[in-house]
């Protein structure tokens, strides 16, 4: 048995844990990494599997999980750069992936078309990561220059991941294709599972030295500036002077434009001082502006508040309205209109 796979696959699970239960970023994005991680986990064992049992109905799951890996992982990537920070109904295309490699699996012979469904997707996930990874540290700067910074690097190592784990399933494909009745040689299980077990060990020693790649909770600590505190209180006071949170295409930079400050500073100061994002801060005063306007303009329906206080759609409106007081906008003014009367 390959005590390499072993090793790799409880690695992976401790990170799974590790991620699952940390901080220092978006819930969702954590739990999609962590979700990823069990996942390869699972691979692995479902490998060692294969090289004992080759039989084994267990391993019908593994081309479906092949493929949820890279959609998880672009998914994980994915939420990040969203304002809502979650997984959208539109995520449920990315199901196909999966579903059609098991379909294909259940073929009486599904040959080298399993081959195809699975490099497929594959390639696709490599690609939109590839290209969304152009932008550098601004796919995320709403989380901060600190963590973006990370997230980017962590992202770089994630293509490197994704094209190890493509070429080899190619040179397995290979081997096969030139002997159909080959089987792919413990060997390779052995250097792929030597060089996860590597990556996995630096990932958690890294981790526990507060370094690399995924202190994402700690770096928000390190980028602690006291001269923020006042930054803030400036960024602010002019926010409300000019009532700029009711503009809905107020992005970082026009803000930061508006404001004569760079925008890694102006995300940096929310971050340190206010422990959320940009677009959650901003949020936050609309909140306010469509409370007020409830109070005092009963009559206006929700939509008409919507609009007015700054918000575009009601989904975002209705999501931003929960975080800051734990109740649906409607919820929230006929509770205030029982306490009125």
């Amino acid at each position: 048995m390959n005590a390499f796979l072993y090793a790799s696959a409880s690695l992976a699970s401790v990170l799974a844990v590790y991620l699952a239960t940390g901080s220092g970023l978006p819930k969702t994005t954590r739990h999609l990494l962590s979700a990823a991680m069990l996942i390869l986990a699972s691979l692995n064992l479902l490998t060692l599997l294969a090289l004992g049992d080759p039989g084994s109905p267990l391993l019908v799951l593994r081309p479906a999980l092949a493929v949820a890996l890279s959609a998880l992982l672009y998914l994980h990537f994915a939420t990040a750069t969203r304002t809502s920070q979650k997984l959208q109904p539109g995520d449920a295309i990315h199901m196909i992936g999966p579903l059609a490699a098991t379909a294909v699996r259940l073929l009486p012979n599904p040959g080298q078309w399993l081959d195809l469904v699975i490099a497929l997707p594959n390639l696709c996930y490599l690609g939109l990561i590839g290209w969304d990874a152009r932008r550098g540290t601004t796919s995320f700067e709403n989380l901060g220059p600190a963590v973006a910074a990370l997230l980017d690097q962590w992202r770089r190592l994630v293509l490197v991941f994704l094209v190890f784990v493509m070429s080899f399933d190619i040179l397995i494909m290979l081997e096969i294709g030139v002997d159909s009745d080959a089987a792919p040689q413990p060997l390779m299980f052995e250097a792929a599972g030597m060089l996860l077990t590597l990556g996995f060990t630096y990932l958690l020693v890294s981790s526990l030295h507060r370094k690399g790649p995924l202190m994402w909770a700690s770096s928000r600590q390190r980028d602690h500036n006291p001269e923020h505190e006042a930054l803030i209180a400036q960024l602010e006071d002019q926010l409300l002077a000019s009532s700029a949170f009711l503009d809905p295409n107020l992005t970082l930079q026009r803000f930061a434009r508006k404001v004569g400050v760079p925008p890694r500073e102006v995300s940096a100061a929310i971050n340190d001082h206010r422990h959320c994002n940009y677009n959650q801060w901003l949020n936050n005063f609309r909140i306010k502006e469509a409370q007020r306007l409830m109070r005092e303009y009963p009559a206006k329906s929700v939509t008409e508040v919507m609009f007015a206080s700054g918000f575009q759609n009601k989904s975002t409106f209705n999501a931003a309205f929960l975080a800051a007081s734990g109740e649906s906008p409607t919820a929230w003014r006929s509770r205030f209109s029982d306490h009125a009367t």
